[in-house]
């Protein structure tokens, strides 16, 4: 029989916090059975949104950019980091009018996931948004330099597809927002 029980964090450094990087701490940890661990760590990222766009005419709005996480060009949904005190819907209409220049008649929530289960690190909120319409020119602000693509949601399943987006949230989001009735996912707090 296993213990399942929460590990008590018994002190906590921060040994480096700059830029997009909010933290990076050094907790002395207990384990349920005793043991303790003197050396762990955690890293916390601001949490950050992607939107899977549908237009009138099917079609999914989708960026090509290079993302120097996996050094490659990747297709990506639009989404970024949550400003502090933004909402996470406040910060899905935000991105989706920045990188695409649309906006959406209606939202729907798709969950809400930690991205690292063993250093935490942020949440990604998902949502899927319907009825896009192109109201402006995509104007994002970023680092990165993205072409709009829009994708012919026939293809997306395809290898080819899949590999050119190689990020784990972005699938998950695509997989999520396909369903032919997508789960409702009630919101749960990153436990820190």
């Amino acid at each position: 029989m296993s213990d399942h029980t929460a590990w008590r964090t018994r002190s906590r450094r921060t040994v480096f916090a700059s830029g997009p990087v909010r933290e990076v701490a050094l907790e002395v940890v207990e384990l349920p059975d005793g043991r303790t661990i003197s050396d762990y760590h955690v890293v916390r990222l601001p949490d950050y949104v992607l939107v899977y766009g549908v237009m009138a005419d099917g079609t999914v709005p989708m960026l090509r950019q290079y993302k120097h996480g996996p050094r490659r060009v990747c297709l990506t949904f639009p989404g970024g980091a949550i400003d502090d005190g933004e909402a996470p819907l406040d910060a899905a209409r935000r991105e989706l009018l920045e990188e695409t220049g649309c906006a959406a008649a209606e939202w729907e929530r798709l969950g809400s996931f930690v991205t690292n289960a063993n250093q935490g690190c942020n949440t990604v909120h998902l949502f899927r948004a319907t009825g896009c319409t192109q109201v402006s020119a995509p104007d994002s602000g970023d680092l990165e330099t993205m072409s709009l693509v829009f994708l012919d949601p026939s293809t997306q399943f395809g290898p080819a597809v899949l590999d050119d987006i190689g990020l784990t949230s972005h699938v998950t989001l695509m997989l999520l927002a396909t369903r032919p009735t997508p789960p409702r996912i009630s919101p749960r707090e990153p436990v820190l």
